[in-house]
């Protein structure tokens, strides 16, 4: 029989909502229970401290630093490590706060107002090397599972490089920025999702971060400029999950 391969779930700041979403995988995750012990995951078991992690999955941002310590400390005790969630791999909502967090807490609570040791937000790829990123706020958990098992397979799983308009014209959705006048980020954000925004009639929000390489954000700018949106609510959509400016 196969030894299992040990798995870490640990979370960051965040809402707790990319943990919470490897449970609603529901009977699946007896499935991934067949390839791995889970070692730590708050969540889901009492279970408290490994030593050694095959596979660690983080989510959240580095905003404490007992976040960065956590981070770290996980880093170097796992073989394979993913940031989960667009708080991981991108900074979501928290890193796209203005004005640094130390001058906020200073304006509210004097000198003396950082007992927690707060830091700005920021994704977890920007302190440590990560073996693969999946984003989404929440992430598909069909992603999750799939890389896992992947990777108990011994297989690396599949890094998506398009945007969320592909899976739109796949599923043959209208297209609401073009028909509709809607705002949406498709052009330009990650796929994975399977345009799920698009399906009801809805403009893409970015939630899934955003798309380097060969994505044209000016033009995207361009073209919500050209529809009557004003520059800040713009930028606004652009910075929701990320701190990003065309």
């Amino acid at each position: 029989m196969m030894e299992k391969l040990k798995l870490g779930v640990f979370e960051l700041t965040d809402c707790g909502g990319c943990a919470l979403n490897m449970l609603f995988l529901y009977e699946r995750l007896f499935d991934l229970l067949e390839f791995y012990e889970i070692e730590e995951f708050h969540m889901a078991t009492s279970l408290d401290g490994g030593t050694h992690y095959d596979v660690a999955l983080v989510t959240g941002t580095v905003s404490t630093r007992r976040d960065l310590n956590l981070l770290k400390d996980v880093r170097n005790r796992s073989d394979y490590l993913i940031a989960l969630g667009t708080c991981a791999t991108h900074g979501s909502v928290q890193a796209s706060v203005e004005m640094p967090i130390r001058e906020k807490l200073k304006a509210v609570y004097g000198d003396g107002g950082n007992p927690m040791g707060a830091l700005d937000s920021k994704p977890v790829v920007e302190y440590v090397a990560v073996d693969f990123a999946l984003p989404g706020c929440p992430y598909d958990k069909e992603e999750v599972y799939q890389a896992l098992i992947d990777i108990a397979k011994g297989v690396e799983p599949v890094r998506k490089d398009y945007p969320v308009c592909l899976e739109c014209k796949l599923n043959e959705y209208e297209c609401v920025l073009v028909k509709k006048g809607l705002p949406c980020l498709g052009p330009i954000t990650y796929g994975g999702c399977n345009a799920v925004c698009l399906r009801s009639g809805l403009g893409c929000i970015g939630c899934r971060g955003p798309l380097p390489g060969e994505v044209n954000p000016a033009g995207e700018y361009e073209v919500l400029k050209s529809l009557g949106y004003d520059e800040e609510y713009i930028l606004r959509k652009f910075k929701t999950f990320s701190r990003w400016e065309p």
